[in-house]
């Protein structure tokens, strides 16, 4: 009867695990013209940054997230998150000309299920 109830019970955290969305799971923030992708993400990690419109030339792309300045060229561009920033949604601001756009970026704390899962191809 114990082993049936461990079963049942260790079933369940794994389904209730895998239902559960992913703090790291791709998803698209769009505002004022502006898109990042992937919207969620983790320290260190590269957010791609589009501004259609936006037009000829280069142009800057700010936050309190990203390491550093990002520059886009004509409209696209990418930007690296800061290692240790903490988890938190920070505004994105793009100087397009003469005008501003806006967005954001969800920076994650904790890792998805498949980060903590093992990565049995390779034999580990």
């Amino acid at each position: 009867m114990r082993l049936l109830s461990v079963t049942v019970l260790g079933t369940a955290l794994v389904a209730a695990g895998l239902l559960a969305p992913a703090a790291g799971e791709a998803t698209t923030s769009q505002q004022d013209g502006l898109t990042v992708r992937p919207g969620t993400v983790r320290a260190g990690q590269k957010v791609e940054l589009s501004v259609p419109g936006c037009g000829p030339g280069r142009h800057r792309a700010s936050s309190d997230a990203f390491d550093g300045r990002a520059l886009l060229d004509d409209s696209d561009g990418t930007a690296t998150i800061k290692d240790g920033v903490r988890p938190d949604t920070y505004r994105v601001s793009v100087d397009c000309g003469r005008r501003k756009v806006t967005g954001k970026v969800r920076v994650a704390g904790r890792l998805g299920w498949p980060a903590l899962l093992p990565d049995l191809r390779n034999g580990r």
